[in-house]
C-alpha cells in the first residue's frame, strides 16, 4: 500500500481512544441497540450513501456479531484472525480480501497497531452495475448476485489472495482515497471501480479460499484451477486426478458443476493467454512460445489461437506489441 496512506490509516482514531477509554460494549458503537449483535448500515454509513468505508478497531477483540450490508475487508497491513459462523478459523494477512454475505457470523481477534483492516460497507443495489460487468459463471459472480439479489449465499466467506495483483491492490488503494474525500459523482466512479476489481477478481478465480458446506468440492476445482495456472505447459487431467486420488470422472463433473470451464477448456485459454502475453512482452519467436506454453503441434496452435483472437499470432504481436523490438518468424531469427 502506499505509504502515506498507510501512516494516515495507522493514526488512532477517536473512535478507537474512546473505545479503549470507555467501558461500554465495542459492538454497541456500531449497533442500534447497545444489546444488539447486528451491525447495522444506518450507524456504520453515512447519510444517502451505498458504500462506505470504516477502518476496523484495533487493540480490542470484536465479539461475534452479523450484519445487515455486505461487507468487504481488505488487510493494508499487518493480520488479523476471524471465526466465521463460530466454526471455522482463518487468518487474513496484508493484501488479503475477504468477502462476507449478510448474515454472516464472526468474530474478530485483538488487532496490534500495525494491523490495519478497511471494512468496506456496501448496500446490496450498490452491486448490480458491478454485477453487469462480470459474464462467466465464477464462483464470485454467483456469490456477488446472490449478495446483490438479498439470496441466501452457497458461501459463507470468500478469500482472496491478491498479493501479486498489483492492479487489485490499486483499485482497491483509489476506493479508500475516494471514500475518505467524497466527491461530486463519487458514487459511479465507485460503482465503476468496484466492477473492474470484480473483473480482475474474477480471471484469478483459482487464488479464492472458499468458505462453505459443500467447500471441499469448490476447493477441489480450485486447486485444479491453481494447477493449471502453474503447471500450464505440461498440466493434464490425468496428472491431477492422480494428485489427488480422485478419478478423472469425478473431477470432470466438478469443474462442470462450479466452474464456466471444463479442464480442457480452461488448460486451453491459460496457455493461449500465455502466448499472447509472450507474443506482446517478449521478442521470442512464434515457434518458441508455441512450445513454451506447451503445444507440440504447430498448426493445432495457429488454428486455435486465430479462433479465439481472429487474427494470426504475427498480427496479434504486430498490433498489441508495446516494444520496438523486432519480429520473429522462426526460431532460426535469434541470435
Amino acid at each position: 500500500m502506499d505509504k502515506e496512506l498507510l501512516e494516515y490509516l495507522e493514526n488512532v482514531t477517536e473512535q478507537e481512544q474512546e473505545i479503549l477509554k470507555s467501558d461500554r460494549p465495542v459492538l454497541s458503537y456500531f449497533t442500534k441497540d447497545g444489546s444488539s449483535a447486528v451491525v447495522d448500515s444506518d450507524v456504520v454509513m453515512k447519510p444517502m450513501t451505498m458504500i462506505d468505508i470504516m477502518k476496523q478497531p484495533r487493540f480490542v477483540s470484536l465479539p461475534e456479531h452479523t450484519h445487515n450490508y455486505i461487507e468487504l475487508v481488505y488487510m493494508c497491513s499487518g493480520s488479523t484472525t476471524h471465526m466465521i459462523n463460530g466454526t471455522t478459523e482463518i487468518t487474513i494477512t496484508e493484501d488479503d480480501l475477504l468477502f462476507l454475505p449478510q448474515g454472516t457470523s464472526h468474530s474478530v481477534s485483538s488487532a496490534g497497531f500495525r494491523d490495519i483492516a478497511i471494512r468496506f460497507v456496501i448496500l446490496p443495489e450498490f452491486l448490480q452495475y458491478p454485477l453487469s460487468m462480470l459474464r462467466e459463471d465464477t464462483v464470485l459472480r454467483r456469490f456477488i448476485q446472490n449478495a446483490a439479489e438479498k439470496k441466501p449465499s452457497e458461501c459463507d466467506f470468500l478469500q482472496f489472495h491478491i498479493h501479486d495483483m498489483p492492479e487489485a491492490k490499486n483499485l482497491l488503494e483509489n476506493m479508500i482515497r475516494l471514500l475518505l474525500h467524497r466527491r461530486r459523482n463519487s458514487r459511479q466512479v465507485l460503482q465503476a471501480t468496484m466492477g473492474v476489481l470484480l473483473l480482475a477478481l474474477s480471471e484469478r478465480t483459482y487464488m479464492i479460499t472458499v468458505g462453505s458446506p459443500s467447500s471441499y468440492e469448490q476447493q477441489v476445482v480450485l486447486e485444479a484451477l491453481n494447477y493449471i495456472e502453474t503447471n500450464y505447459k505440461t498440466a493434464t487431467l490425468a496428472k491431477f486426478c492422480e494428485s489427488c486420488h480422485q478419478p478423472d470422472y469425478y473431477i470432470s463433473r466438478l469443474m462442470k458443476k462450479y466452474s464456466p470451464y471444463t479442464f480442457s477448456q480452461y488448460l486451453q485459454k491459460r496457455r493461449l493467454l500465455q502466448a499472447a502475453h509472450l507474443l506482446t512482452e517478449t521478442k521470442e519467436p512464434v515457434e518458441n512460445i508455441i512450445t513454451d506454453v506447451g503445444y507440440e503441434n504447430s498448426s493445432h496452435f495457429h488454428k486455435l489461437f486465430r479462433k479465439t483472437y481472429s487474427m494470426t499470432p504475427k498480427q496479434y504481436r504486430r498490433k498489441y506489441s508495446q516494444t520496438d523490438w523486432p519480429m520473429f518468424d522462426s526460431p532460426h531469427a535469434r541470435t
